[in-house]
């Protein structure tokens, strides 16, 4: 077989071998990512959320709070080298109403928040609480 050929082949192989771990790597990291959005959609980590708007305004999620919804935004999911799932919250459809959460989970299944960071402009609403 000419040289060519077998440097042509080589390459090909090559090529195959690095487009199927790029697919593979792919996948991963979508699973990974709708793992996340489980964990931040999820019952338990939904009542870390409202337990921690109603801390905020006991009326949250009422009509007679200006805390009437939320969304979590999953484009910013992201694990937390030091542990926990980071999850931001949108108030009432405003970017400039959210709060970020690191979602840790307990033994017992439950999750918790190692902190919470509202923004500036969620602060100057509920008074700095």
């Amino acid at each position: 077989m000419p040289r060519k050929k077998k440097l042509k082949r080589l390459l090909v192989g090559i090529a195959v071998l690095i487009g199927i771990g790029l697919g593979a790597f792919d996948v991963y990291q979508q699973q990974e990512k709708q793992k996340m959005i489980e964990i931040a959609t999820s019952e338990e980590a939904k009542k870390v959320y409202e337990d921690y708007l109603k801390y905020l305004d006991e009326k949250a999620l009422t009509a007679k709070s200006f805390i009437s919804s939320y969304q979590i935004s999953k484009e910013s999911l992201q694990y937390n080298p030091m542990g926990g799932l980071m999850v931001k919250i949108i108030i009432n459809n405003d970017e400039n109403l959210f709060i970020n959460f690191n979602l840790i989970e307990n033994e017992d299944g439950t999750y918790s928040s190692a902190y919470y960071v509202d923004s500036p402009s969620l602060v100057d609403k509920t008074e700095g609480k």
